[in-house]
């Protein structure tokens, strides 16, 4: 057995062990002291509490995480996606950290077995290697949240367009079904339906010309696919339906109302605002979730990136052409989406374009490196650019100790536990930086005891208030004007106590 394994890893060609090797690194970046590190804020405590839920007592949700803009919903099936691994570690919460995780090694290797097929082995293992080395994503890899997977369905989207492309119908189902994945991580993902919306069209326009086999091929697979996403998004619609079309009215006034979107300016004002933001908005795709923000440096090689591509669309006879174009379409559609909103992009909000960012650099550098003009210096070039983009993200790697662990909440949380008496009806007050004030990290450990807290519904019966006081920067925390705190019927602590190394612990109890 292990003769033929040496035998074939003598058989690979050396671009396939630079791929393997960077697959590796991948690896552990995303998996290197992964309890120690493991971010677990607030989104990802509520996230837990509904997950447990599930397979707790049985309760099946409808919707998803409530986005951060327009206070619209996403579909539940991230929490789906959490629940087996959530189970299988339960009540400790890292198991779906650890399955993002390993999706994104998986996407990582992805990048060159797919990629290699739109622009071509070189590019798509330099590709590889920007990926297992960006720090950007590894951060949204090592920890549990809704948008983390996307990348990996943003690559498949790429994918399995091409081969739409390519005289084969039948994947747009994989198209369709990718779309509405991504619909469900993050609404802004939405922007690959304008993409395939765009190629769909071109398909629909051939339709006279085109074989009857392959016609039919056509039609099946889009009413496929139409099926398949509404059958992904039905909770959605279903909860919509019986909450008086939330989300629908949410979406209108965003669109109509929200400061955050154009769609409240004059158009002249529209059109100055979203030409404006393309640049903005295409140094960020690029290069801000790469080596930094670097405004002069970027926009000259935003500038390259763009030549570089506008040089490799007019050979038409590149086997690649399709993989080049379907990115540029990608990009063009992507930043003038973007350049639509008019509040900040957050990283997170793109990550279904980082693929595509790898994919693109992997071209340009692949380019630059066989490009006559730069013999004999052209792939010096390519080194010196993957020595300062491996320089930059390295030591951004998330990888040290964080100052108050998941273990460390574990552990308050216990502590609070204990002080709780049989059938106490109890609530927690988190005073921290996030801004969480129910402390959805902790409270998710509570309802792991065997007295968890009051749920939301129930805050109006609380006899007992313990206020975490991460921050320790006011004194007298029975005085500030939270509303749990504010209606508590007693002021004076009942005990006031220390966790070793983190917050302060206020207990409020009614007077009996």
């Amino acid at each position: 057995m292990s003769s033929s394994w040496f035998a074939k890893a003598q058989q690979l060609h050396p671009l396939e062990w630079i791929v393997i090797v960077a697959v590796l690194i991948a690896a552990f970046f995303r998996l290197w002291n992964f309890t120690n590190t493991l971010e677990f804020l607030g989104d990802q405590g509520r996230d837990a509490i509904i997950v447990a839920d599930i397979f707790k007592k049985g309760d099946p949700v409808l919707i998803g995480p409530v986005t951060s803009t327009g206070n619209m919903y996403l579909g539940p099936l991230y929490y789906y996606f959490m629940a087996p691994f959530l189970w299988l570690t339960y009540p400790n919460p890292i198991g779906p950290a650890y399955a993002v995780a390993i999706l994104s090694i998986v996407t990582t290797a992805f990048i060159y077995v797919l990629g290699k097929d739109l622009v071509g082995k070189k590019a798509a293992a330099i590709a590889t290697v920007l990926a297992a080395t960006s720090s950007v994503f590894t951060n949204f890899s090592r920890f549990s949240w809704n948008p983390n997977p996307a990348p990996l369905f943003g690559l498949l989207f790429l994918w399995f367009l091409a081969k739409t492309q390519r005289g084969q119908p039948k994947y747009w189902i994989g198209v369709t079904v990718c779309i509405a994945v991504l619909a469900q991580l993050h609404y802004v993902a939405m922007l690959t339906l304008l993409v395939a919306g765009v190629y769909w069209l071109k398909d629909l326009l051939k339709w006279r010309t085109t074989a009857p086999e392959v016609r039919k091929s056509f039609l099946m697979s889009t009413l496929i696919g139409v099926v398949l996403f509404c059958a992904f998004l039905s909770p959605l619609l279903l909860f919509d339906i019986r909450h008086d079309w939330i989300n629908v009215r949410s979406l209108g006034e965003f669109l109509n109302t929200s400061q955050e979107s154009v769609s409240s300016l004059p158009l002249s004002q529209k059109l100055g605002h979203v030409a404006m933001e393309t640049h903005g908005r295409s140094l960020q795709l690029f290069f801000e979730i790469t080596i930094g923000k670097h405004r002069t440096l970027n926009t000259f090689l935003l500038l390259v990136v763009l030549a570089t591509f506008v040089k490799l669309l007019h050979n038409k006879k590149s086997q690649y052409l399709l993989g080049y174009q379907i990115l540029a379409v990608t990009y063009i559609l992507s930043v003038i989406g973007l350049s639509f909103y008019r509040s900040s992009v957050f990283d997170h909000y793109i990550a279904f374009f980082f693929p595509a960012t790898f994919l693109i650099f992997g071209v340009v550098l692949e380019y630059i490196g066989r490009f006559k003009r730069f013999a004999p210096i052209g792939w010096g070039i390519v080194a010196i650019a993957l020595v300062y983009y491996i320089g930059y993200n390295i030591p951004r790697m998330p990888l040290r100790d964080l100052g108050w662990k998941v273990t460390d909440m574990e552990r308050t949380a216990q502590s609070i536990a204990e002080r709780v008496q049989p059938g106490e009806k109890y609530n927690i007050v988190l005073l921290s930086e996030t801004k969480d004030v129910y402390g959805m990290n902790y409270r998710y450990f509570l309802t792991t005891s065997a007295n968890p807290p009051l749920t939301m519904e129930h805050f109006g019966e609380v006899e007992t208030l313990f206020i975490i006081d991460e921050q320790k920067i006011v004194k007298d925390v029975t005085a500030l004007p939270i509303y749990e705190i504010v209606v508590f019927p007693n002021h004076t602590p009942s005990d006031v106590y220390s966790v070793p190394g983190g917050p302060e612990i206020t207990i409020l109890r009614t007077s009996k």
